[in-house]
């Protein structure tokens, strides 16, 4: 029996529980939808709208929570309802001047993750790997930005971030005891004696004292250094990335100031070397003395070294220059002026060689930096020759292998062969040109007439090498096999029972009624044994990797 549709009455009920749900919902989540209809038609047509409109706000919340909880870096609500460029220019103008580059690389790489919150890439894994930095690097970064109001760590692990406004960045100021940093203020405005320190300027001090323990008599000290170098115009910010950053070395007492300021002074006279090398005048920074210190201390280049690439970079582009030039040496293990001047040397030595390499395989790049840097150098401090990485390309080419990477795997292969030399790699090539034609013999004899392939190459490794078999002995076997469907593997079953039998002549396998079975025959000349599972352990955690053999 059908269901009799609803009356108009329980329509207009259904109507009016939906349209009182709404309401509630409305009233309480502090959402305005609608002003109160005045007729019955209005309000079914109102409440239509009004359902369409509910279930859509629900539904774009649920979808937009989900995309953004996918992502560890995402956007706050009122940056994303604030119309910015890709880059803030409050950022550009007020952060990026005294923040170091590894730490305006994450800010601006998580920005550019904030575009794309749902992005395969947008994790810390992979974030880490695109800026080469560990994990706890990144993190401590944020916390900096964070510090400096521009984000928010929403949890450590799993770490998630959300970007903030810019415009909003500052923060409320936190009120500290009367009378706490009284000594700190009259100390500071002398030592801004042609200026007036603003509130805001003392509040950001006591928020860098305060979250990095720095003490205030070592934070005046740091503030008197950079009024040495910059002036008393230096702004604020500049002071508090230098204590944030003496900070993180551990830095925070009087006796570590003057012990790091002891080692800027030591410097001076490598600075100046440095700078007359660099061909520039006038006075450096404290963050160029901070790159003298890291050449020195974290890379372990002494200033010979130093002064040597120095001049490579004279009127070239300064500090920056030579921090790109040193990076290259540390990553090619050059640390001695000795095997810099040698590397430059040969460096022409090695254009000129890319370039052939290249031309052989038959591929072009623009800069050849980077093929130096990453094969042809390797390969020559594995004792390589040219000619020798010459005939690999012309043997890679006719192999159909045209990349550097399918040469770089040639190149290893005969690296474990023992085969450097030109003559060597010759050598090594006639061999396999001489086992290919034996193969093709025995296959002959076998009664199969087809290309070798890597799989015969395999089975004629392990017969020689292996099983000690001489050519004689497997010839005799590809004759034994003529009649067989499968041959190889007969002649494979044959060797093995000779070897089993400590058969290694031809006359001792004619001898011999030992011979591989008709496939037909089901019966077994052998009595079935049983192995326990500690026998068996015991031969099979022996065997070799099954995965170097090709079989």
């Amino acid at each position: 029996m059908t269901k009799p549709p609803p009356t108009k009455q329980k329509r207009t009920d259904a109507f009016v529980s939906v349209f009182f749900v709404i309401t509630i919902y409305c009233k309480f989540s502090k959402t305005t939808y609608f002003c109160l209809p005045f007729t019955r038609d209005s309000c079914y047509t109102f409440t239509y709208r009004l359902l369409y409109a509910f279930v859509t706000k629900i539904t774009r919340s649920i979808f937009f929570e989900r995309v953004i909880k996918m992502s560890f870096c995402k956007f706050s609500s009122d940056y994303l309802m604030e119309s910015f460029t890709l880059v803030d220019n409050l950022f550009m103008n007020e952060y990026l001047p005294y923040a170091e580059e590894g730490y305006i690389k994450v800010y601006l790489y998580g920005l550019y993750l904030c575009t794309n919150p749902s992005g395969r890439d947008n994790s810390v894994e992979s974030f880490a790997k695109v800026l080469d930095m560990d994990e706890d690097k990144i993190l401590e970064i944020f916390k900096y930005w964070q510090d400096q109001g521009l984000l928010e760590i929403i949890s450590v692990k799993p770490l998630e971030v959300r970007y903030l406004s810019i415009k909003g960045a500052k923060q409320p100021p936190k009120k500290y005891a009367s009378g706490k940093f009284a000594d700190f203020n009259v100390e500071a405005q002398r030592l801004f004696n042609t200026r007036q320190i603003m509130p805001n300027e003392y509040l950001q001090y006591y928020d860098v004292m305060d979250s990095t323990k720095i003490q205030p008599d070592a934070m005046l000290m740091i503030i008197q250094y950079c009024i040495n170098y910059k002036g008393t115009t230096v702004r604020y910010p500049y002071i508090n990335a230098v204590a944030r950053n003496w900070a993180r070395e551990g830095v925070r007492t009087v006796e570590d100031v003057e012990a790091k300021l002891n080692e800027f002074n030591s410097l001076d006279e490598d600075m100046r070397s440095l700078m007359r090398a660099l061909g520039r005048r006038g006075s450096t920074d404290i963050e160029e003395k901070q790159m003298l210190v890291k050449w020195t201390k974290n890379w372990g280049f002494d200033m010979p070294a130093i002064l040597f690439a120095a001049k490579q970079c004279k009127n070239k582009g300064g500090f920056k220059k030579l921090d790109a030039v040193l990076d290259e040496y540390y990553r090619l293990n050059k640390f001695t002026e000795s095997e810099m001047s040698e590397y430059v040397k040969e460096r022409e030595h090695y254009h000129d060689l890319a370039v052939k390499i290249n031309r052989t395989i038959g591929v072009f790049y623009d800069s050849l930096d980077y093929i130096i840097e990453t094969y042809v150098s390797p390969w020559l401090s594995k004792g390589f020759d040219d000619d020798a990485l010459l005939d690999i390309a012309k043997y890679c080419f006719t192999s159909n292998v045209k990349t550097l990477q399918g040469m770089n795997l040639t190149v290893m292969h005969f690296y474990k062969e023992g085969c450097i030399t030109s003559e060597s790699i010759r050598d090594y090539i006639d061999r396999q040109i001489q086992n290919d034609e034996f193969i093709k013999k025995v296959l002959s004899l076998a009664g199969t007439n087809r290309f070798v392939s890597q799989n015969d190459r395999e089975y004629y490794r392990v017969w020689c090498t292996e099983w000690g078999m001489p050519d004689d002995l497997i010839l005799y076997a590809a004759e034994l096999s003529s009649n067989s469907r499968f041959p190889l593997q007969f002649i494979n079953k044959q060797l093995a029972k000779w070897h089993d039998a400590r058969i290694t002549t031809l006359e001792q396998a004619k001898k011999s009624a030992i011979a591989v079975e008709n496939p037909k025959s089901s019966a077994k000349n052998f009595t079935e044994r049983e192995y326990t599972k500690e026998q068996l352990d015991s031969i099979f955690k022996n065997v070799p990797d099954i995965e170097e053999y090709d079989i």
